[in-house]
């Protein structure tokens, strides 16, 4: 994007998807990876949608094909929610809160307003969560590694 005849770029990544919004609405900033809650501003014509990283379509949002099917093959980035407590947390207070909140999820009117917002519901054991937060920490570490990305 050019501005007063030079290239602009954000000198420090967005304090929140607020901020990158109201840049990326009038022009100022090209693109912006964010989440379904996008989707209003899209479907009112505020912004355009190119794609969803998933490597499905997004129920919520039918319309948009995946990157994969727009062009890029292979690519599937994915995010996902969890809760965490620090590690010194009881084992039954851990168990505790992921009973609760497995069940909190289960209820129907919970469930049908995340989905709606494009944020699918699943719930999982910690064990779960700590095997997923691990793949997840191998696939990045291996992008990263890979691309030579280096902490300034």
């Amino acid at each position: 994007m050019e501005c007063c005849g030079r290239l602009w770029r954000p000198t420090k990544p967005y304090r929140g998807a607020a901020p990158a919004l109201n840049d990326l609405i009038p022009g100022r900033v090209d693109s912006y990876f964010g989440s379904a809650s996008l989707l209003e501003n899209m479907r009112s014509g505020q912004i355009r949608g190119l794609g969803v990283t998933g490597l499905k379509r997004d129920p919520v949002a039918p319309e948009l094909p995946t990157i994969a099917e727009a062009g890029v093959p292979g690519y599937e980035v994915s995010s996902w929610q969890g809760l965490f407590v620090p590690a010194r947390t009881p084992p039954e207070i851990v168990k505790k809160m992921s009973v609760n909140t497995i069940e909190a999820l289960a209820d129907p009117a919970a469930r049908r307003k995340l989905e709606q917002a494009g944020y699918p519901v699943a719930g999982s054991s910690p064990g779960e969560l700590q095997a997923l937060l691990r793949s997840d920490i191998d696939k990045w570490s291996h992008v990263i590694k890979t691309v030579g990305i280096k902490i300034d």
